[in-house]
């Protein structure tokens, strides 16, 4: 382990801090008796520093003494970090994958969080994302969005299919709001098989290792090729099974022309065998709103229980409705 000094002192005056340290309050004469007659420069010194005071001079505590030296050098080594960071987009820049490579390797949380905003930036007609629990924030402060929301405006449309843990995430919850009142399409499920993001079919972004891996930071950006045309289908596998929180009228009879855009979304996710605490999570509304619609929904089928619902919205409210694998 190394020796660290304070910058700006001789060894001299290191040596003699050190010595007054250990030792408390002495005699400028027994410190001269000590070291030298050089000792009265040096404990001059160290009085300018603030490190020593008083008479007989005592040394300051350190934590004290140089904590304007620790807040300095803090902000160097961060200028030094944003400069090399600085230098790595230069790098990036310059070693720009060929036409024809697969992919690359993200190893930085800088390049990650370039590449996704150049992606959400640079997207024209669609962004897919796959949300996975933890919620990891990389847009800008300035954004509310899950993800980094287009400017008013921005021609790409948006679908995006999360986790019911990210919920958890009150950052998370924000953002979902936020994109679908810009008109994003939402969906839920209960695991997703990793983090993934699309721009245009055209680039893609997903984590380098298995999200049950020690290293979660790396990333991989693909490239248009076979594997980037997989997990454009691997996302639209997991869009058709997800459930939606918001209706698709399509996917309902005429015969409910007088439902609403609310019940729709009960019916849905009910005809998918979700519980009703989970049908309000959705809907941000309590329980009690939910059961209310439903008890509606009842006796519009002419049905008494929750089961019963389900099976009759299947057969003659939706469209090819296939039943959920959760319990009712």
């Amino acid at each position: 382990m190394g020796v660290h000094r304070i910058s700006g002192l001789t060894p001299d005056q290191e040596r003699l801090y050190r010595h007054m340290l250990a030792t408390g309050p002495s005699p400028v004469e027994t410190l001269v008796a000590a070291f030298s007659e050089r000792v009265r420069g040096d404990l001059y010194e160290l009085t300018l520093r603030g490190l020593a005071l008083g008479d007989p001079p005592v040394a300051r505590r350190p934590s004290i003494a140089l904590k304007g030296v620790l807040a300095h050098q803090e902000e160097e080594l961060r200028g030094i970090h944003q400069y090399v960071a600085d230098l790595d987009r230069l790098y990036d820049n310059g070693h720009a994958t060929p036409e024809g490579d697969a992919l690359e390797v993200l190893t930085s949380r800088e390049a990650v969080q370039h590449w996704y905003e150049q992606i959400h930036a640079t997207a024209e007609l669609e962004v897919m994302q796959l949300i996975t629990h933890p919620f990891l924030v990389l847009s800008a402060p300035a954004a509310t969005g899950a993800s980094a929301d287009p400017e008013p405006g921005h021609p790409a449309k948006c679908r995006v299919i999360c986790e019911w843990r990210v919920f958890e995430s009150n950052h998370a919850l924000r953002g979902l709001n936020h994109s679908v009142s810009r008109g994003c399409e939402v969906r839920l499920a209960d695991r997703l098989p990793h983090k993934l993001l699309i721009g245009d079919r055209r680039l893609a972004m997903t984590p380098r290792f298995p999200r049950e891996h020690q290293e979660t930071r790396q990333m991989l950006l693909i490239h248009p090729g076979t594997l980037l045309d997989f997990l454009v289908k691997a996302f639209e596998a997991e869009w058709e099974r997800a459930t939606p929180i918001h209706a698709d009228p399509s996917r309902f009879a005429e015969e409910c022309g007088d439902m609403d855009s609310a019940e729709m979304v009960i019916v849905e996710m009910l005809s998918r065998g979700l519980h009703v605490d989970r049908i309000a999570h959705a809907l941000s509304v309590h329980t009690r709103t939910v059961n209310r619609r439903l008890d509606e929904l009842k006796r519009r089928a002419g049905v008494t229980t929750l089961f019963q619902l389900g099976a009759y919205a299947a057969q003659y409210w939706m469209r090819g409705t296939s039943s959920g694998s959760e319990d009712a």
